[in-house]
């Protein structure tokens, strides 16, 4: 369902998903040296929720836009890999947010800035691993140049935020990228 008028728009979605025949890494072993994994078809995922946009505008000069989803999926291994029924499956947030803004001050300025949230998660198959929910911010000031043409600074994760991404079977973290600042000249035809 969604619905729309001059200033905004949004959609609300509610879903029921099952994927049979899931391919994912299957722990077969583990051990203080290590686990053991294969890639496997591991039975089905169900997956329920409800997934909603909204985005508004206020005049000429700002606008505003909010996401977000919530999931519950379970794995239901079956005699491929029982050891995973009713966990859920490796990398999938519960809650995911999003959220941002566009202030354009004068028609050729224009600043962004947008926010990311996701929930715990787990990083592997038995949700013995746990990934810390997490947020970044990014940032960005756009001056149009010529028609189709801009020049832009942007910063991605501006708080340097430590995102885990996944843990090594020694204990140590991966982690998504740091703070990172560009600039440049976007042309677009």
């Amino acid at each position: 369902m969604g619905g729309a008028d001059g200033e905004g728009a949004w959609d609300l979605t509610a879903f029921a998903n099952r994927l049979r025949d899931a391919v994912t890494n299957v722990t077969l072993s583990a051990s203080p040296a290590g686990v053991t994994f294969q890639r496997q078809n591991a039975g089905t995922i169900d997956a329920v929720g409800v997934e909603g946009e909204a985005e508004r505008r206020f005049g000429d000069q700002w606008q505003v836009r909010l996401a977000g989803d919530w999931t519950w999926a379970r794995v239901n291994g079956g005699s491929a890999a029982p050891q995973l029924t009713g966990h859920r499956p490796a990398q999938a947030p519960r809650l995911t947010l999003t959220g941002g803004a566009d202030w354009r001050p004068i028609a050729r300025l224009t600043f962004t800035a947008d926010a990311r949230y996701e929930s715990l998660r787990f990083d592997d198959d038995l949700n013995t691993v746990r990934l810390r929910p997490g947020a970044t911010l990014n940032i960005a000031a756009r001056w149009q140049v010529a028609p189709g043409a801009e020049l832009y600074v942007a910063a991605d994760n501006i708080a340097d935020a430590h995102l885990q991404t996944a843990r090594a079977s020694d204990g140590t973290y991966s982690y998504d990228a740091p703070r990172i600042v560009r600039a440049g000249l976007s042309v677009r035809r």
